[in-house]
């Protein structure tokens, strides 16, 4: 891989982080190289559906065991954290070798990554982070769920050519700058949330002040033969049950490549 892409993977890797470093809970701001791996393929995915399937970074994503991974990618997470000073933490697991995760919170590092990336990149990667951070059940089944990995095969390099059904989808973003709260120091962002929640319960109290009223205790059901009749006319309505039944069932390799995985359009 050449110098200019890998200094492109570099920069997302990065920035990636600094923006888990900005999240309110300590615990959110640490990713292992699991997630570092996965938001990097979303930046490369959303980056392909602007740019006619052409990704950020280059790289040549493979369908493997945990979903999109790239041997490169992988190769660059600790020499472009530690060039950033991002601190590194290894937590004992039962499973094979320890558990990595980095961390770094410079609020001066993120909006200069920031100038340094597009939007596409970006917007991505503030969104997923945020909504993710390190869930890693969470974020993988998201992942495994993106056009590329549905028409893929496993070991397979993935397409991110768009598909017809994403096009239609696309929904133009106005490109932007740093938001405000973005530029914001942690401080701030905090002692603003804090304004705003003490906000929230003063009209939340006064809301329940006002709809206090006696309410009107229901009556129970009678459940008496009128009542057991209705019910039993109700459940005849869905037809007969699914009969129970045991067996071993068998898939061709080739439903991973079957339509019906993607295409919206096939039943």
């Amino acid at each position: 891989m050449n110098k200019a892409k890998t200094k492109q993977i570099d920069l997302v890797l990065q920035f990636i982080l600094a923006t888990a470093g900005r999240e309110d809970d300590f615990k959110d701001r640490e990713l292992g190289p699991i997630h570092l791996i996965k938001y990097l393929y979303l930046a490369d995915l959303a980056h392909a559906q602007e740019h006619e399937g052409e990704t950020y970074t280059g790289i040549a994503w493979k369908f493997h065991n945990f979903g999109p991974w790239s041997n490169d990618a992988y190769a660059r997470i600790e020499p472009a954290l530690q060039e950033i000073g991002a601190k590194y933490r290894s937590i004992p697991s039962k499973h094979e070798g320890d558990m990595v995760r980095w961390t770094i919170h410079d609020d001066d590092l993120y909006r200069l990554l920031a100038e340094k990336l597009p939007s596409e990149v970006t917007r991505p990667i503030r969104k997923y982070v945020h909504e993710f951070n390190g869930m890693t059940e969470d974020l993988l089944h998201f992942v495994y769920n993106t056009w590329p990995m549905l028409r893929a095969r496993p070991g397979a390099i993935l397409d991110f050519s768009v598909p017809p059904y994403r096009r239609a989808e696309k929904v133009a973003e106005p490109e932007r700058s740093i938001t405000m709260d973005e530029k914001l120091s942690f401080k701030q962002r905090k002692k603003k949330k804090e304004v705003l929640e003490q906000k929230r319960k003063q009209f939340q109290e006064h809301l329940e002040a006002k709809m206090k009223k006696p309410r009107v205790k229901p009556h129970p059901p009678r459940y008496d033969e009128i009542y057991f009749e209705g019910l039993e006319n109700l459940e005849s309505l869905a037809g007969e049950g699914i009969p129970h039944k045991e067996g071993t069932v068998y898939f061709s390799d080739d439903i991973w490549e079957s339509r019906a995985r993607f295409d919206p359009d096939v039943s």
